[in-house]
């Protein structure tokens, strides 16, 4: 499905970003804001890069979309919500009501706006066989940024994104890969083509 409406886009983009600059203030707000709190948290990265991709969509408002950002801003979107639904309501999950309003917005309601932004309102069609390669670079370097900063002694909580079901960094980051080459056969079969 694809909306042609760049009003709809432009509102519901709007409603996006209040919802995710929301939840964003609300979790710095509660957590301080701190280097622990930045580097613990890859929701925090890929909502603020969501944040600031479409205040672009926004105020650019370009007639065509770059797929290798899309795609980044969707996935990384799509992973987590799909990190935080297995914590909290995955077998021995955490208690829900230890999310809060700002954990509310920033894994479950800005990730499936972003995901409902991609089918309603982006082109299908536009991702490259390269592009999954593409998507994984940030998480490869948000980890080993962790990495470097826990090799000199400070010490960052474990990020649930990497160390998943006690999956090793290699492991996630294949399964990350695959849930990336999933949305682009997904989006190729959206967009009428055949491979």
């Amino acid at each position: 499905m694809y909306i042609r409406n760049n009003t709809i886009a432009v509102i519901f983009r709007v409603i996006f970003m209040i919802v995710c600059g929301a939840g964003l203030i609300m979790k710095l707000i509660y957590s301080g804001f701190s280097l622990n709190t930045v580097m613990g948290d890859f929701a925090l990265i890929a909502n603020l890069l969501a944040l600031i991709y479409f205040a672009y969509l926004i105020i650019a408002r370009p007639g065509y979309e770059r797929g290798a950002l899309r795609g980044a801003v969707t996935i990384y979107m799509v992973v987590v919500f799909i990190v935080y639904y297995f914590i909290h309501f995955g077998t021995g999950g955490s208690p829900v009501e230890n999310l809060g309003l700002a954990g509310c917005l920033l894994y479950f309601a800005a990730p499936l706006m972003a995901f409902a932004d991609y089918l309603l309102f982006c082109v299908k069609g536009c991702f490259t066989a390269y592009s999954p390669a593409i998507w994984v670079i940030l998480p490869v370097i948000f980890n080993l940024a962790v990495f470097l900063i826990n090799r000199l002694g400070l010490s960052l909580a474990a990020i649930p994104y990497f160390n998943l079901l006690g999956m090793n960094l290699i492991i996630t980051l294949l399964v990350f890969l695959g849930i990336s080459y999933l949305l682009f056969v997904v989006d190729n079969l959206m967009a009428g083509r055949r491979r």
